[in-house]
């Protein structure tokens, strides 16, 4: 007696399974918030000097150096990204820790640069 195999039943349960999977971790990723953020650095200041986000956002960052060469460093990050005079650099990352974190200019040109220093707040 033949009896009918179940091989039809499982592969059609399998493939919907990791259909609904696959669908699921793609409207989680479209969900994500980003956060888009212009810094200038001029005059040894970071303008905002302050920046908030919430946690697990993708924050892309534009820094602007406007006047002399200047840098953003971020160490909780392990960001440091240099912009050369009236050049402007743009670069992305997850705020996956929640905090308080300065970030800084890390150039020796001028002893004013130590000046530069702002906080990145993740809520």
């Amino acid at each position: 007696m033949n009896r009918p195999r179940p091989t039809f039943a499982i592969v059609t349960g399998c493939l919907v399974l990791l259909t609904t999977a696959l669908l699921t971790v793609v409207s989680a990723r479209d969900r994500t918030q980003s956060r888009e953020v212009s810094i200038d650095g001029d005059h040894f200041a970071f303008s905002p000097s302050r920046i908030e986000v919430q946690k697990d956002e993708v924050v892309k960052v534009t820094f602007h150096a406007r006047d002399i060469p200047h840098s953003f460093a971020l160490d909780a990050y392990r960001i440091v990204k240099r912009a050369a005079a009236g050049q402007t650099v743009t670069f992305e990352f997850r705020a996956d820790q929640a905090g308080t974190f300065p970030f800084y200019c890390n150039l020796t040109q001028d002893e004013r640069c130590r000046q530069m220093r702002g906080e990145l707040i993740v809520r």
